[in-house]
């Protein structure tokens, strides 16, 4: 008769545990790795330039008014450049990428991406908010 000792795993069932233990690890550090880099501040231009030069690089969400008289656009290379302002803090925006049709004086923008060393907020991604105009208008339209 053979006596076996259930109470130890064999060495088979230490793979498996060690396997599943390296691959657990694995996808956390994957998921917590890609959350950290893709983690952005919502701050408004004057916080912004309160965290120079810390803030350099960093991933960053701003939102201010857009200055009219600030906007040049270059159909050719598609870069559009502009002033956001909040108040008396100002902010130089440059944008790759299609100009947006509400694009104009005034309009609330919503800009994500880093600040460059040279003041310039060099932006990924262009958000503009409806105007209350159309919200207004659509409340109209659908209580008739």
């Amino acid at each position: 008769m053979r006596v076996t000792n259930r109470s130890m795993p064999s060495s088979k069932q230490w793979r498996l545990v060690v396997g599943g233990a390296v691959v657990v690890l694995t996808i956390a550090f994957l998921v917590f790795s890609s959350m950290r880099g893709a983690a952005v501040y919502a701050l408004t231009i004057a916080e912004l330039k309160t965290r120079v030069p810390s803030i350099y690089g960093q991933g960053v969400r701003v939102g201010g008014t857009i200055d009219g008289e600030s906007i040049a656009w270059d159909a050719t290379t598609r870069l559009l450049r502009f002033t956001l302002i909040d108040g008396a803090a100002r902010l130089s925006v440059a944008y790759q990428g299609t100009q947006p049709d509400m694009f104009r004086d005034g309009a609330q923008a919503l800009v994500e991406g880093k600040l460059q060393r040279s003041g310039t907020f060099e932006a990924s991604k262009l958000l503009l908010k409806c105007p209350s105009k159309y919200q207004a208008a659509a409340t109209a339209t659908a209580t008739r």
